[in-house]
């Protein structure tokens, strides 16, 4: 799964780099709804803040507008998640579909690999070195 990605978000907070690495996943035709998945997504937040520490925010969400199980990386200089959180570098958003019954549950293994990739201290010095798109997608294969 190749993530679409963002060098340099121009977000300064938590909703912002919702709505900005929403776009490009509207743009790429894995959500059909940016407006719609936004929602779900800061409903998601209101219950739990996905702010992991490390200065990484995972937002996601299950969704009925996404049409295929994807994510999105941005980078930023330092944007507020939560107010009493460390400043966030990287979010990384997932998108997951509505599942059927009997359907695999492939949102949680991509849930688990990108956290556990998140949290290793040489992936976030290359995520923080990437001079191009193609160092950070990368990392994810």
């Amino acid at each position: 799964m190749i993530p679409e990605v963002i060098l340099d978000l121009k977000a300064k907070n938590k909703e912002e780099a919702i709505e900005e690495l929403a776009q490009v996943l509207f743009e790429s035709g894995k959500i059909n709804d940016r407006e719609g998945y936004v929602k779900d997504i800061m409903n998601r937040e209101k219950i739990l803040s996905t702010y992991c520490g490390s200065n990484i925010a995972i937002p996601h969400s299950v969704s009925e507008v996404v049409n295929k199980a994807s994510f999105a990386f941005g980078r930023s200089q330092g944007l507020t998640w939560d107010e009493d959180d460390d400043l966030v570098n990287f979010v990384i958003i997932l998108a997951i579909p509505q599942l059927k019954e009997g359907e695999d549950t492939v949102h949680i293994e991509m849930m688990s690999a990108i956290a556990e990739l998140a949290l290793d201290d040489d992936i976030r010095k290359l995520w923080e070195d990437a001079t191009t798109e193609q160092d950070i997608i990368h990392t994810f294969n």
